[in-house]
């Protein structure tokens, strides 16, 4: 994409228009039938182009010129896509529109009333504002938690939770929940040791992670879509709260959908969470083998806006 016109050249290319004085409010509204080019001022086709105007964008014509060759451009205060406007100001070959849409054409008394509304945000700026303006929600479908067991010493064995929720503010607070009786070992009798003699789910059905992302420090996810960051948090299980931090991913895979990932896996001791007596009983009623009481996790969390 080509760089927006300096100063001196705008200068100088305005001295070829004719006609046309600046609006106070939109002359009348356009479809754009095809993708447009955005430029500094009109000319005879070799301007410098500094933004695109998808097609299908609803413009708001400002002002009107015609060029030494006797082209039409319009200059355009701002244009909608899909309900969402974007504040620009640029200027279009008339070749790209489409004839005027009566039913957007703005009245005599709007057009002498209507306040002008500075062209301070680009389509990327608005998007971006938009983004760190949401509110997200886990979607449990996309996102996974798991945790290894240690047995006998060299008996490596991978369990997953199923259920969770929770949802991260615009103000970086985050709070997630994971049922500990959807905990899934692939061996149903163990499941339901591991809820009743490890989790007490009946005192303690959840496990509940709290956190503050420093939202300063996420501006650099939106050029960058995926950073590195040292997450501090606040665990509970079994009532008992233990404050860590976590290295993690966060990954904005669209607009519309970011991911949290751990980094590497995250040690979580039993006896941190007073699960000695758990780990024991569990230990028992599966023939006194030996068990690790503490559990490498690792997660993959995905977010959506929550509206």
């Amino acid at each position: 994409m080509r760089k927006k016109g300096v100063a001196l050249a705008a200068l100088s290319a305005a001295a070829a228009f004719s006609g046309g004085t600046a609006a106070s409010a939109c002359e009348f509204y356009r479809t754009m039938e095809a993708q447009a080019e955005l430029f500094d001022l009109p000319d005879s086709g070799g301007g410098l182009a500094f933004a695109l105007v998808p097609s299908s964008a609803q413009s708001c014509v400002m002002e009107e010129k015609t060029d030494g060759n006797g082209h039409k451009w319009m200059r355009l205060g701002f244009y909608t896509v899909d309900g969402v406007k974007y504040n620009v100001d640029g200027w279009v070959r008339e070749e790209s529109v489409s004839p005027p849409a009566p039913t957007a054409q703005l009245a005599s008394t709007e057009r002498s009333t209507a306040p002008i509304e500075a062209p301070t945000q680009s389509p990327t700026v608005d998007a971006k504002a938009a983004f760190f303006a949401k509110d997200w929600r886990l979607d449990p479908g996309r996102s996974r938690v798991n945790f290894v067991t240690i047995k006998k010493g060299t008996v490596v064995e991978t369990h997953s939770f199923g259920t969770m929720s929770g949802e991260v503010a615009a103000s970086g607070d985050a709070d997630i929940k994971i049922k500990l009786e959807s905990v899934n070992t692939g061996i149903d009798i163990r499941d339901v040791r591991m809820r009743f003699l490890l989790f007490n789910i009946d005192e303690f059905p959840e496990a509940e992670i709290k956190a503050k992302i420093d939202p300063a420090a996420m501006q650099t996810v939106w050029d960058e879509r995926q950073i590195s960051y040292d997450l501090p948090l606040t665990l509970t299980i079994r009532g008992v709260s233990k404050e860590m931090t976590v290295p993690v991913i966060i990954s904005r895979l669209s607009d519309d959908m970011v991911q949290v990932t751990s980094s590497q896996p995250v040690t979580v001791s039993g006896t941190d969470f007073n699960m000695a007596d758990g780990l024991k009983k569990l230990s028992e009623a599966a023939g006194d083998i030996d068990i690790t009481p503490s559990s490498p996790v690792t997660f993959e969390l995905s977010f959506v806006p929550a509206a």
